[in-house]
């Protein structure tokens, strides 16, 4: 965590530099040698440049050459920048997080236009779009009056390439194999761009098109959900080793299922862009551009889980938090075969006036259309079958980074053999360990499709004015105003009541529709012994054969069930997946914005000041619509303990209005003390709208409804946007071209900050109903009424973050030799909030996301014909979401990469990259060490490619 000794020692090393960098630029303006810079160092260059001329507070990433940029995801990218972290998916960068502030509170732009997403969220899927496509980024990180409000965090800006920007013929070709180590598995990815300017360089055109595959392999162990329940003494006499558990304790805490996941998926990635310029006039320019990228991804994993059985635990042992922290259960052991597919497609088409009205006044309109689709509503699997009962070992005392199962034959005794006085499930002679599961005893059990998709849509239209002025001190005066239309529609479709028709009564599986499939290197890079054999199995094989008249027909003899009673639960739809209305809903955002901004500039002892003063006015108008389904019924399941069975009503559909305005001032300020060094201060006020999803009127439960977990969400269509004030101060040390040294310094204070409340809300029946036949635990029940415990989103807290930035890029071409191509990039992030996680009390709900230090590093080589480049990415430990209200934790991460090239043409280059060289894995948990989370290991990868251009 950031500290205040860290801070000071940073301001320490600034000041210091003060006095040693301009030292350092005399000893360079000696060196009289003259460097051709391209590739690596022309792009760092040129975002030194950028960040030096702009007036706001930004930091920039170019392309070291058209389609060219430097790594292969865009995310990838962006965390070289300081303050900036991500997220990754399958070991690829997903989503951004700056300056400790998650993906929902960074605004990402494609040529200042906002771009739809394919998540329910505000956040941008950086996955989404091929690098090749993008000539540069620009992250904002402070604001100013024209920039569209949104992003508390940062404000991002993609640019992808135009042809008269380029200003002549140039076609570019690439092509690389992928391979995925732990897959074993290689994949192609090509990437070509063409453009021209025509009528003496009035008019342009360029096309590219990238394709990207990649076959993967994502070993996972993950620990879903932690239920406390009480004991009473006799329970835990059985319960425990010692026969008493913790003195004076009666309630524990304990892990629900533990998985051991292979995730493969196979991910294609396609993207087109197109720009057509034309200036009619010197003073007029038209520009047309537009995007799609379509990316799918066919992801099956196949896992080893073990579910707990409450009564069956026994030999527990619980740490000083509670928690049990290992016990036995007589359980079966599963095998689980689930898709999580994803058919994402993301368009995007823009049209550009910029019209110089006069000499002291320009025009710039704007039109753009976004919209982005995941179509996988219902078009997933969750499949479980289930192994005969089996004595369940779960350990997590070992220190490992994940809990380990041990499944072990045992035989059931009809004498007391552990001594308790009582004869039970609990006296039984332990046998082997069971080392790989058996096709020949297993048994049917879940069976669903399902799925649930996200459809988005923007429209844009933007005017922008600027007038020059030729005063002492106005230098100019610019104002607009901004539309913006969003709709986002969630969908959700699944199997109805059959999915546990072979649950209730299972039946025998044939072993020729199951196989054992041993998972070679499963979990390699982490220490442990997991469970590497798993069931498999062609999933439609086996649905297809559970749905077969001939196996209900089965049930129904195995049961002595009259005949159709099995195809008659299964029902004529099977395991089709259905609308689900319950889940689904939809928001519609409408923003009406309009802004001034004045700049003014002076010097001040040949010092030159520029100020930029502005205001921007938002009114957003929103429309929530949900759907709101209510229960008829609850009775017990005869076959399983803690299940209900539900009945409900059909869904109803519920709108809700809500509206907002926002007054935003700014303060940007630049002093450029001479031509090394720049000052700046930033003041603004800024706002984040809540996620999408959060304004959902409706409430959703569980499709499995258990006693012991009642529980459910639901979403809050008054919710208003956090608010924040920010201040920025900043110093730039600019020694020379590609030399910079720079510290920044930030607080930001955020009001109307959103958390998550859990309340008992109570459900009331109609009569007649069955509630008074449910006698296993009354704990939530009273009279007609049942109890579930709902969480929702409100705006309730304020919290403040702080820290600092501190940056260094440098190429030593003053060095002999070849050392003269060397160069560094380093960067630190140091940040704070005022309210930190406190492990002792889960009431923390004001802690922000995401927020942590991170650290960059990167060593290049950059000649005429080698390039070399090995980057260094670290980030800390961090808070990153609730579950009801404790805390997940994501742990300290970090990676190394690698990339030669050779340039065995002027224009032809071959070249090698290694991602994850270190074979990092990510894992989470929660307050305590004992509360496992998630572990992630996507392995390394290796790209071996050709690069042409003419």
């Amino acid at each position: 965590m950031f500290r205040k000794a860290k801070l000071a020692t940073a301001i320490l090393a600034v000041l210091s530099c003060t006095v040693v960098l301009p030292a350092f630029a005399q000893a360079e303006e000696d060196n009289t040698e003259t460097i051709l810079v391209k590739g690596i160092r022309s792009s760092l260059a040129k975002a030194i440049d950028r960040k030096k001329e702009s007036n706001d507070i930004i930091d920039s990433i170019v392309a070291e050459d058209i389609g060219k940029f430097p790594d292969a995801n865009v995310a990838e990218s962006l965390q070289r920048i300081s303050g900036v972290s991500i997220s990754r998916s399958g070991g690829e960068g997903q989503q951004v997080t700056v300056r400790g502030f998650g993906p929902q509170f960074n605004t990402v732009l494609v040529n200042g236009r906002r771009i739809a997403s394919d998540s329910a969220g505000r956040g941008f899927n950086f996955a989404l779009l091929p690098a090749d496509l993008i000539g540069g980024a620009d992250v904002y990180k402070s604001s100013s009056a024209e920039l569209q409000e949104g992003g508390i965090g940062s404000t991002i800006n993609l640019r992808t390439q135009r042809p008269l920007d380029i200003g002549k013929f140039s076609a570019v070709a690439s092509a690389r194999g992928v391979y995925d180590e732990q897959s074993g598995e290689s994949a192609p990815q090509v990437f070509g761009l063409i453009t021209n300017t025509f009528a003496d360089h009035t008019m342009g055109v360029l096309l590219s098109a990238s394709y990207q595959g990649r076959k993967t392999a994502n070993d996972q162990v993950e620990g879903a959900n932690y239920l406390t329940r009480t004991y009473d003494a006799d329970r835990r006499a059985s319960l425990f080793e010692n026969g008493l558990g913790n003195e004076g304790v009666d309630s524990y805490t304990h892990q629900q299922q533990t998985q051991y996941i292979r995730a493969e998926e196979d991910r294609e990635r396609f993207g087109v862009t197109g720009a057509f310029q034309f200036m009619p006039a010197d003073n007029m320019k038209l520009t047309i551009d537009g995007l799609y990228s379509a990316f799918e991804v066919k992801a099956q994993s196949i896992a080893a889980v073990q579910f707990n059985e409450i009564p069956m635990f026994h030999n527990a042992i619980a740490d000083e938090n509670n928690i049990l922290t290992r016990y036995d259960q007589i359980g079966r052991p599963f095998s689980t075969f689930l898709a999580s597919n994803r058919d994402s497609d993301l368009f995007q088409l823009g049209v550009d006036f910029d019209w110089d009205i006069t000499d002291s006044l320009t025009a710039k309109f704007d039109f753009s259309n976004s919209r982005a689709k995941d179509d996988n509503a219902g078009k997933n699997y969750f499949v479980v079958v289930a192994g005969e009962p089996a004595i369940q070992r779960y350990d997590n005392t070992a220190g490992l980074p994940a809990p380990v199962i041990t499944n072990y034959n045992f035989t059931p005794n009809a004498t007391d053999t552990n001594g308790d006085g009582v004869v039970n499930q609990f006296d039984y002679t332990l046998g082997s360990e069971i080392t790989q599961p058996d096709p020949a005893k297993q048994s049917s059990w879940f069976s669903q499709r399902e799925g649930d998709g996200d459809e988005d849509h923007i429209n844009e239209l933007k005017a922008d004015f600027e007038w020059f002025s030729d005063s002492e001190y106005l230098r100019s005066v610019s104002f607009g105003a901004y539309y913006g239309q969003q709709e986002k529609t969630h969908s959700d479709a699944h199997t109805g009541a059959a999915n546990v028709v072979y649950l209730n009564r299972i039946i025998p599986l044939p072993e020729s529709l199951l196989s054992l499939k041993n998972r070679d290197g499963y979990l390699a890079p982490v220490s442990g012994n997991y469970p590497s054999s798993v069931i498999t199995y062609n999933v439609e094989e086996v649905l297809a054969y559970l749905e077969d008249p001939a196996t209900l027909a089965i049930r129904d003899n195995i049961y002595d069930l009259p005949a159709g009673t099995s195809a008659a639960e299964l029902g004529p739809e099977g395991f089709d997946a259905i609308l689900d209305k319950g889940r689904g809903y939809s928001v519609e955002e409408d923003i009406t914005s309009f802004y001034v901004n004045g700049e003014f500039a002076t010097d001040i002892d040949d010092m030159e000041l520029t100020v930029n003063i502005g205001l921007r006015y938002s009114e957003t108008d929103t429309t929530s619509t949900g759907f709101a389904t209510t229960f008829t019924d609850f009775t017990p399941n005869a076959s399983r303990n803690d299940v209900l069975a539900v009945t409900r009503s059909d869904a109803v559909e519920i709108s809700q209005k809500s509206k907002y305005d926002n007054w935003l001032p700014n303060l940007n300020a630049k002093l450029r003390v001479n031509e090394t060094l720049i000052l700046r201060t930033s003041y603004s006020e800024t706002l984040t709208r809540p996620n999408l999803g959060d304004l959902n009127p409706g409430v959703q439960t569980p499709q499995e409804v258990r006693l012991s977990d009642l529980r459910g969400s639901g979403g809050n269509p008054e919710l208003e946007p956090y608010t924040s004030t920010n201040f920025d101060v900043s110093s730039e040390f600019y020694i020379n071209d590609s030399t910079l040294f720079s510290l920044g310094l930030f607080h930001k204070k955020i009001e109307g900050y959103i958390v998550r409340g859990e309340a008992r809300e109570a459900i009331m029946l109609p009569e007649p109903n069955s509630l008074g036949t449910i006698t296993e635990d009354r704990t939530n029940i009273e009279g007609n009424q049942i109890f579930f415990t709902i969480t929702r989103p409100r705006n309730l807290e304020s919290t403040k973050v702080y820290g600092a930035e501190i940056s260094f890029q440098h190429t030593f071409e003053y060095l002999p030799g070849v050392l003269k191509y060397v160069g560094v990039n380093a960067n630190l992030t140091y940040v704070n909030s005022a309210d930190e996680f406190d492990t002792t009390d889960a009431d923390n709900s004001v802690v922000l996301p995401g927020l942590s230090d991170s650290q960059n590093l990167v060593l290049f080589y950059d000649d005429d014909i080698f390039e070399a480049r090995i980057a260094y990415n670290k980030r800390q430990k961090y808070f990153d979401r609730l579950t009801g209200i404790e805390p997940i934790f994501v742990d300290q991460y970090d990676q190394l990469d690698a990339r030669i090239a050779w340039n065995i043409e002027e224009n032809i280059q071959v070249f090698l990259e290694g991602t994850n060289l270190t074979n990092s894995y990510t894992s989470s948990g929660g307050r305590f060490d004992s509360r496992f989370g998630l572990l992630e290991s996507p392995g390394a990868r290796y790209a071996l490619g050709v690069r042409a251009s003419f």
